[in-house]
């Protein structure tokens, strides 16, 4: 399958004050269509929005907000979207109960750990997106990149898209979170006295092709595909359906 990935791949990001890595998912090449522009996006944290941003969310019909994080994070930073509009379904992928150990606290144990113990999470996810309609979708956790990263690529997988912009797009956030939110991050993350070993510029800001790829590729060997993964987590082919209709033009 030929790419549509546009060049450079920080095109589809929206410059919303408050955001690094706010952007859309519309354009990719699905086998019987195109994902819809202006339909699903996904992002970083919200807390730091300005007025300008609400107004141009505001403008753009934004519905419904998709939010994986934990409800101290939500505590901490609160979504700052006032007047937008939309409605919120807080879906946390680990509610308080990962449990990762010093130095293996890594990405990749990170990644495994959720498809092998949070996937009926992850696709409580990509269903909610299934039910999401026509109307403009926000999927988001503090990085938009883990979490997030997972559930969009579940996601854009289950519609068509081809792994290589799948993993194309999930690299991207480690381009436009690279400087200072990564830095302040990390910092932040210092602070918490994690123990030695772990790598926390990596887990912090790291997005790496090859661990998509991994974690794709251990999905189908388990699995069959994304598809059967889903499907053993709940969904069903009438929500296939539905997410078929809602992203794919």
């Amino acid at each position: 399958m030929t790419s549509t990935l546009p060049a450079p791949s920080t095109h589809r990001r929206l410059n919303l004050t408050g955001t690094y890595n706010f952007r859309d998912l519309g354009g990719f090449p699905t086998g019987t269509g195109t994902t819809k522009w202006n339909k699903l996006f996904r992002s970083d944290a919200l807390h730091k929005l300005d007025q300008p941003a609400r107004d141009l969310l505001r403008e753009r019909k934004l519905a419904l907000v998709i939010d994986l994080r934990e409800q101290q994070e939500r505590d901490d930073n609160p979504t700052a979207l006032d007047g937008v509009g939309h409605r919120v379904e807080h879906l946390p992928v680990y509610e308080g109960e990962i449990d990762l150990d010093g130095a293996n606290f890594d990405l990749a144990v990170v990644y495994r750990e959720m498809v092998a113990n949070y996937g009926y999470r992850l696709t409580r996810a990509v269903r909610a997106i299934a039910a999401s309609g026509d109307g403009a979708t926000v999927v988001h956790c503090t990085a938009g990149k883990d979490r997030t990263g997972l559930v969009v690529a579940l996601t854009l997988a289950a519609v068509g898209v081809d792994g290589r912009d799948i993993v194309a797009d999930y690299a991207t956030s480690e381009v436009l979170l690279a400087g200072d939110w990564a830095l302040g991050m990390a910092e932040k993350m210092r602070a918490r006295g994690l123990p030695d070993g772990v790598d926390v510029d990596h887990l912090v800001g790291a997005s790496p092709s090859a661990l998509m790829r991994t974690t794709l590729d251990s999905i189908t060997a388990t699995h069959g595909g994304v598809r059967g993964y889903l499907q053993a987590h709940g969904m069903t082919e009438g929500e296939f359906d539905n997410l078929r209709s809602a992203l794919v033009a």
